[in-house]
């Protein structure tokens, strides 16, 4: 008998590192020796029938799917021509969309179901099919029943993917990966997976950690996504991992979720000593929403938290959700203008996903939210937040991922905001407008965009039609330094940059108002600068006429 496990990324690069699929085939060769288990990693661009039909499937064979939200419609498409194919093989199928949504699975055509976390589960499974019986235990749904959830298994006894080298053929040289250092979350919101689960958290050992992170640089892997939902949840245990990514001086960037209302000074110290990007789940500033999501928020509070962050230079990203319960179009744009003005580096904003088993999912019927019936379950509308207006939030997260997140314009917008006297959101309707003529204009495709010039243009324009041509130069001088840097950061290259004012003026509109930076400094002549970094990674500007 062989076992295969067949996972589904979402393309190559950053976001085709296989977890799930890895963890439960470590299970698998470390419990049965000799035992033949292999590993099938496609992506979405791979065409499922042709997948399906690659693979040598022997009648008793065993096949495992690896079931994801994203993945949902690839795997069933790659499961019919399986059983097409192969009829008599043993199908199974777990990870979270199984766990979450298993009515929706065909007990016909599946075996059975693992249902919650499955390195223990499976293998009680193998165990019972290898005597000939249709497995029949905790954490498993089977046409002939459910048998009660699995109990969560003792982190330190699975063993570890990477440690055990299974992993190898995902960490090339510049490779991003995934990496759990916990699994579990003590909070409770409505529209979260995690929320279904035990509310406590559960640690993997700092041993079993070191070794996986002393692996991971061996392996040259380039970028670390940590998947704890929340890193800081125990301040001690974070201060500890952050000293080890400092001791082992990583050149790996890590990303970590983290809640900024944990977040304090020492944290904040410690997250500005390592090369990493923190991500935050605002979700929205509303205090209805939130409170029917199960979330505490107090505006000033937060922003004084992230506050800590913009101190230290740390980049942060924030997540925005649309259509939350009593979510309304004017309650999004108020979360937009909130969270533009706090400086994230990225703004990353979701139309809601009714994710079955959730709470806001079991209670939509309640709230009047039509969603989606198949993955991935997205909202279509609700009493308050009506088609039409979906729609047009959903313009509006458009013109953020191209103006605010891709032109990186989170250090500057707040002077474009004084400028013009407008709301960031405001400016994202104007741009959205703008954007049409300018690609019209210049017959330029949207994908092929130099967002740095575009906006450049249309600060100039819209400046020009409101009369203030008084703040061209500080505002396009200080969008250049902070286009500049983000280009240096992105490409790796020095680029030139233009300026009317020297960089320590400059640096005072960080908290100075542009009517005060006039009045303090006049504008006297250009300057050309190189962006460097030197062997520290702290960037040096030097003038072009310095350099012939």
């Amino acid at each position: 008998m062989t076992i295969h496990l067949i996972s589904c990324c979402l393309e190559e690069g950053n976001l085709s590192y296989p977890l799930g699929a890895l963890c439960i085939q470590s299970s698998i060769l470390a419990h049965y020796e000799g035992e033949h288990c292999l590993h099938h990693a496609f992506t979405l661009a791979d065409d499922p029938i042709v997948a399906a039909k690659s693979l040598g499937i022997e009648p008793m064979d065993v096949v495992g799917l690896s079931v994801y939200l994203w993945n949902r419609s690839w795997m069933d498409l790659f499961t019919q021509q399986l059983k097409e194919n192969s009829p008599a093989c043993i199908l199974f199928a777990g990870g979270p969309e199984a766990t979450a949504n298993p009515s929706s699975f065909d007990l016909a055509l599946y075996d059975f179901l693992i249902l919650g976390e499955g390195e223990e589960t499976v293998l009680g499974a193998i165990d019972q099919i290898k005597t000939g019986k249709k497995p029949q235990l905790a954490g498993v749904l089977s046409s002939t029943g459910f048998y009660s959830p699995a109990p969560s298994p003792n982190l330190d006894s699975l063993t570890s993917p990477l440690l055990n080298g299974l992993a190898d053929p995902f960490l090339q040289p510049g490779a991003s990966v995934l990496w759990e250092m916990t699994r579990g979350c003590p909070f409770h919101c409505s529209f979260c997976f995690e929320s279904r689960g035990e509310r406590s958290v559960r640690h993997f050992s700092l041993d079993r950690l070191e070794e996986e992170l002393e692996y991971l640089i061996e392996h040259e892997v380039g970028e670390v996504y940590v998947l704890d939902p929340t890193f800081n949840i125990d301040k001690q245990r974070t201060l500890a991992i952050l000293s080890l990514l400092q001791e082992k001086q990583a050149s790996i960037h890590f990303v970590f979720e983290v809640r900024a209302e944990l977040l304090d000074a020492a944290l904040a110290d410690a997250f500005a000593t390592i090369n990493c990007s923190l991500q935050i789940g605002l979700q929205s500033s509303d205090s209805a929403v939130l409170k029917a999501a199960n979330r505490n928020f107090n505006p000033s509070q937060f922003a004084k938290k992230i506050q800590l962050l913009n101190q230290r230079g740390i980049p942060f990203g924030l997540d925005l959700i649309i259509g939350l319960p009593h979510d309304s179009l004017a309650a999004f744009t108020k979360s937009l203008d909130y969270a533009m003005l706090l400086k994230p580096s990225n703004l990353d904003i979701f139309p809601l996903s009714l994710l079955p088993g959730t709470l806001v999912s079991d209670r939509a019927a309640s709230y009047g939210i039509v969603s989606m019936t198949q993955a991935p379950y997205t909202i279509l509308h609700s009493p308050t937040f009506s088609e039409e207006d979906l729609k047009k939030a959903m313009r509006l997260k458009h013109s953020c991922d191209l103006f605010f997140t891709q032109g990186q314009a989170g250090m500057w917008m707040h002077a474009f905001c004084e400028a013009t006297g407008q709301r960031p959101s405001s400016l994202l309707t104007l741009f959205e407008s703008y954007l049409s003529f300018y690609t019209g204009k210049t017959q330029t495709a949207e994908s092929e965009l130099d967002i740095f010039a575009v906006q450049e243009a249309f600060v100039g324009s819209l400046l020009k039609k409101l009369g203030k041509e008084q703040y061209l130069k500080p505002l396009l001088s200080y969008m250049e330094l902070h286009q500049g840097i983000a280009f240096f950061h992105m490409y790796e290259q020095s680029p030139t940059i233009h300026l009317f004012y020297p960089l320590e003026e400059l640096a005072s509109l960080d908290t100075m108002s542009l009517d005060d930076f006039l009045a303090a400094h006049p504008y006297t002549q250009e300057v050309e600068l190189s962006i460097y970094a030197n062997d520290e990674g702290e960037l040096n500007f030097l003038p072009v006429s310095e350099q012939s």
